[in-house]
């Protein structure tokens, strides 16, 4: 995948309601610049994998940042106003995350935990390959 997601890839417009195409635009433009380095994330596995995560990490990003430019505007998705997301309770059901365990300063990744969409976009931040420094050895 070498170009940037467009608009009609987002997986999750039926979790928003009345968004224009120009704030879902607006907030696309945003993730792209913040968050390029996901573009190049992933690069080990084969092609096919690898936009297939790529595509997935942008759209919870994108998610993420729709439900914190427009919280009234996101179904099922809940925020917590920036803070950190810790735990949620559905009916009997009580979900409580993990602490996620991050470089100190990590900055935007930080403020990924305030909603479910960023939470699923930092663990698979986090989870790349390229977090670990694999590489690759000739043999």
């Amino acid at each position: 995948m070498k170009d940037y997601i467009q608009l009609e890839d987002f997986m999750f417009s039926e979790k928003f309601v009345d968004l224009t195409d120009s704030q879902l635009g607006m907030a696309l433009q945003i993730v792209n610049a913040q968050f390029s380095g996901v573009y190049s994330l992933w690069a080990l596995l084969p092609p096919q994998e690898r936009d297939a995560k790529r595509k997935l990490c942008i759209n919870y990003l994108l998610a993420w940042q729709l439900a914190t430019l427009y919280p009234d505007q996101a179904i099922l998705g809940s925020g917590s106003g920036g803070m950190p997301l810790k735990s949620k309770k559905i009916d009997y059901i009580s979900l409580q995350y993990r602490d996620v365990v991050r470089a100190a300063g990590s900055g935007v990744l930080d403020m990924l935990t305030t909603n479910e969409w960023g939470m699923q976009a930092l663990m698979l931040i986090q989870s790349a390959p390229e977090n670990y420094m694999l590489h690759r050895v000739r043999m």
